[in-house]
């Protein structure tokens, strides 16, 4: 017996205390993590979307003022007088009823298509004082490759290059700037691939008028075509990391306007835009979405222009960037974050070694057996007396 209790005590271990304070601790840390890892991933999508959105409006301010500044100086040509002078001579040539008139225009309109424009009609028109003004006019910016001049009928009588058919008044530019002789007004087309000028351009149509105040009346019309190469090259401009790009989508449509091959433009839709429209109604400028390929993109937006002075353009300017590069600060974070719940989880450990020594350790050593004698003579001893 008393070789026994003077045997040593063997170090014991107890696996239960260990358990308990990694059970306890390991799920608050675990959580813990993966709460500050989801607000790092919010805040990191929400600083950047609104990044985005401030770059996107940027650039539509810009197209917007582009826009408004090709509108103000075609409004300036249009009141030139010499253009003016040549609309009111065209208009007073005209001999005979109107429904032989009209017949003339349509005839003449057929004889042109079907020679590609050249006809000795076409050839006159084209080289016209007039016309060589408005090819002055477009040589000292290329963005405007085509210039044309009709009268209150629709028939051409000055443009700076032959177009693909002679009679206007059928085409939807011309009747919005016409209107009825009196309410014409200002249109802007949205982009359109043109087969005589052969490039993707805008149309800006706008009234010739006569006459002062009130009396204004609508007398023929001056459009331009104006390549969209420029708009295209603002939204080239926007580049930034590996995917960082800017897109200029048609609203109507969904379609994307600037692509790097001609024959894509407006042909493919954008795959997050209703993810965009749900943003917008939710008063957010970025949202998340996936491309085809499956890859996730974090995109910021801004409507083009806002208001829309021109009804026939609702574009949107989308900034994106795919999420993974967009949040690498987030993959470093997390990173961090795995190192920080290896380094908790050692912690518990070593604070549960250091517990069970100062605690179980001192408890396990004392011999029960002993001191339940111990206090077993001390009662007999008791009670003896």
């Amino acid at each position: 017996m008393e070789q026994d209790r003077e045997r040593p005590r063997k170090l014991e271990f107890e696996p239960r205390l260990l358990a308990l304070f990694l059970f306890i601790a390991i799920p608050f840390i675990l959580v813990g993590s993966l709460l500050i890892l989801s607000s790092v991933k919010n805040g990191v999508n929400r600083t950047t979307g609104d990044h985005f959105a401030e770059l996107a409006a940027a650039n539509a301010r810009y197209l917007d003022s582009y826009i408004l500044m090709k509108v103000t100086n075609v409004s300036r040509l249009a009141v030139s007088p010499s253009l003016v002078d040549e609309v009111v001579t065209a208009n007073e040539s005209y001999t005979g009823e109107e429904e032989m008139i009209q017949n003339r225009l349509l005839e003449a309109d057929g004889e042109w298509q079907l020679t590609y424009g050249l006809t000795p009609l076409a050839i006159d028109i084209v080289g016209r004082e007039s016309s060589d003004f408005l090819k002055k006019i477009a040589s000292f910016n290329p963005a405007y490759r085509e210039i044309l001049l009709t009268d209150e009928r629709g028939a051409l009588i000055a443009a700076t290059n032959l177009t693909t058919d002679y009679y206007q008044a059928d085409e939807p530019w011309w009747q919005k700037a016409y209107g009825d002789g009196w309410t014409g007004t200002i249109h802007v087309s949205n982009v359109r691939h043109d087969y005589s000028a052969k490039v993707h351009g805008m149309d800006i149509a706008v009234p010739v008028r006569t006459g002062e105040g009130d009396d204004q009346r609508v007398v023929g019309v001056l459009k331009a075509l104006i390549d969209v190469r420029d708009v295209f090259a603002v939204m080239a401009s926007v580049r930034f990391g590996e995917s960082g790009r800017a897109l200029l989508l048609n609203g109507p449509d969904r379609s994307i306007i600037n692509r790097d091959d001609p024959g894509d433009v407006m042909k493919d839709t954008h795959p997050g835009f209703v993810h965009m429209l749900e943003a917008q109604a939710e008063g957010r400028r970025h949202f998340i979405c996936q491309h085809i390929d499956g890859s996730t993109w974090l995109a910021g937006f801004a409507r083009m222009p806002e208001p829309a002075p021109f009804p026939e353009i609702s574009w949107y300017v989308v900034v994106e960037q795919s999420i993974q590069e967009a949040q690498a600060s987030v993959q470093i974070a997390s990173k961090y974050l795995i190192w920080f719940f290896g380094a908790m989880v050692l912690l518990v450990l070593l604070f549960a070694l250091f517990m069970h020594f100062k605690l179980v350790k001192p408890i396990r050593e004392v011999d029960l057996r002993e001191e339940m004698d111990r206090l077993s003579g001390a009662v007999s001893g008791t009670k003896a007396g």
